[in-house]
């Protein structure tokens, strides 16, 4: 089975800028995603979709392939995960004849995951034919049930109507409710290619209980301090190296 890591990795952060490649835990953040798909023993290659000669350069500095620079249309705020992939996977059928059986999206926001986790998607995926893709999920700390919608003259209408009147009851008595944290994707490559989907419709829950995505300055200081931790280290940065 021909397992592909596609790590996208656009280089037009607005809210920590550059942060895919800032230092963090010693090391750009986008290395971390590299180690961590190799250390899972269940991908065979790795690829960072990028927009930057620069990030390719760092990319290609900690072991990871960039066959190509992901163009501009693809590279933009509003870009959807469906036109990276698409673009990745038709580039490496069409020029290399190569297409993997599944392709396991890393997130560079998240320099702190288990590589375990990686080869247990990857298995549950292997065991499950039926199902086109696994999504990694965590508990929600509030519950859909007790969420509304207002429409424009203040009347709610409830999120959630498989039970009837659920905002009424005891949250104890609830089933629980999990959000998707973006951590890891284990999807089909033909999912990808033939359904235009980056999930299908028979999607299988991987749950996981910690969350370390980044997307705010408040966020990198608490990931940053907890890699520190793990490692039993103080990072010395150089001068700037963290300035934003």
């Amino acid at each position: 089975m021909e397992v592909l890591a596609v790590i996208p990795a656009r280089s037009g952060s607005k809210s920590v800028v550059d942060k895919n490649i800032r230092l963090i835990g010693g090391k750009p953040m986008l290395a971390h995603s590299i180690q961590h798909a190799k250390e899972s023993g269940a991908v065979n290659r790795v690829i960072v979709s990028t927009d930057s000669k620069k990030y390719a350069e760092i990319a290609r500095d900690y072991g990871a392939e960039v066959p190509f620079l992901r163009p501009a249309e693809y590279a933009a705020d509003t870009s959807l995960d469906i036109d990276v992939f698409l673009h990745a996977l038709t580039y490496l059928r069409d020029r290399e004849g190569y297409v993997p059986d599944m392709v396991v999206q890393l997130r560079p926001t998240y320099p702190i995951r288990d590589p375990k986790d990686i080869g247990r998607m990857v298995g549950l995926l292997a065991q499950h034919p039926e199902a086109d893709s696994v999504r990694c999920v965590a508990p929600a700390k509030e519950l859909a049930y007790k969420m509304w919608r207002m429409d424009s003259t203040g009347r709610l209408t409830p999120i959630l109507t498989d039970i009837a009147e659920a905002y009424n009851m005891p949250r104890q008595q609830l089933p629980p409710i999990y959000y998707q944290n973006a951590c890891i994707d284990v999807i089909r490559t033909r999912t990808i290619l033939e359904s235009h989907s980056m999930s299908g419709g028979y999607i299988l829950g991987y749950k996981m209980e910690h969350n370390y995505d980044i997307d705010t300055e408040e966020e990198f200081a608490i990931a940053d301090r907890q890699l520190a931790f793990r490692m039993g280290k103080t990072f010395a940065y150089p001068a700037g190296a963290n300035a934003v």
